[in-house]
């Protein structure tokens, strides 16, 4: 029998090659050697789309995210620049008290007596235009909304402690008994209803021991009215 070309690959070799999962060039591959290969490519392809696909859903999540993230920002800003218009100037999120008022002239004050009131004057008074938003000086449940003779239009807004503020001469209410408000919430519009001689926001301050200067309330809550 004829000696093998010198070229050709020793059986040792094929083993070897075959055990690699490689095949020498213009050697013999057996059938289900082929096979392996091929379903080998096919689920590394498969991988390499899966893969694929995991970093594209990545990418839109992260992009949603970037999104949220811009338009918290944006109202961020926006809730900043309101609670500046109410005469708070801190961490939005650490706002506890603001204003009734952005724009305001005040007038006669906690404690005054004279011919224009039946008895002490018992809040403060802020002159403003008629139809002037008055908002919510703090976190609280509507537990009023009603016609009280002398204080006109009056919305009460009870806070956690059990204090509540009175809202007077209103020309309308934007909110309802029993709703829980947040600070800065838009609750009405000043007008002159009731016992008044012009539009006025009277704003009273009850606390369970008794009504107090408002004035002073709003100053322990680190505001300058």
């Amino acid at each position: 029998m004829p000696a093998l070309p010198r070229l050709a690959p020793t059986i040792a070799a094929l083993a070897a090659l075959v055990g690699l999962g490689l095949t020498a060039p213009g050697a013999y591959a057996a059938p289900e050697t082929a096979v392996h290969e091929d379903g080998a490519h096919a689920q590394a392809l498969a991988e390499a789309v899966a893969l694929a696909d995991q970093l594209a859903e990545r990418e839109q999540t992260l992009t949603a995210l970037n999104r949220r993230a811009d338009a918290r920002d944006r109202a961020l800003v926006g809730r900043r620049a309101v609670l500046a218009d109410y005469g708070y100037h801190g961490d939005p999120g650490a706002v506890r008290a603001v204003l009734p008022l952005a724009s305001y002239d005040v007038s006669a004050g906690f404690g005054l007596t004279g011919p224009l009131w039946e008895a002490q004057h018992d809040g403060q008074d802020f002159g403003a235009y008629a139809g002037e938003p008055v908002v919510a000086v703090a976190d609280g449940v509507v537990t009023e909304v009603a016609d009280a003779g002398p204080y006109g239009l009056r919305t009460i807004l009870t806070l956690p402690d059990g204090t509540e503020v009175w809202y007077c001469h209103q020309s309308e209410a934007s909110v309802s008994t029993g709703q829980q408000v947040h600070v800065a919430d838009v609750i009405g519009s000043v007008g002159s209803t009731g016992n008044s001689t012009g539009p006025h926001l009277h704003l009273e301050v009850r606390t369970p021991d008794g009504a107090v200067d408002p004035m002073d309330w709003l100053r322990a809550q680190g505001l300058d009215p």
